[in-house]
């Protein structure tokens, strides 16, 4: 027979490891994102050079239709 004592600490420990496990998750998440903000802002782009404009779209000089 287990005496009573022991059969009612049984639930609080499964809650206090569940509680320190998820803690423990929590903060390794937190670490993971700052770490993968941090590789994101490593040299991804220069800020020194402005970016040049390919031309992209340009309005036509004058007005047309085509047919198809």
């Amino acid at each position: 027979m287990v005496p009573r004592v022991i059969c009612g600490s049984f639930p609080l420990l499964g809650v206090i490891a569940g509680g320190l496990v998820g803690l423990v998750f929590a903060v390794f998440l937190v670490a993971f994102m700052l770490y993968r903000m941090k590789k994101k802002d490593e040299g991804s782009y220069s800020l020194d050079e402005p970016k040049q404009s390919n031309g992209g779209y340009q309005k036509p000089h004058k007005q047309e239709e085509f047919y198809a």
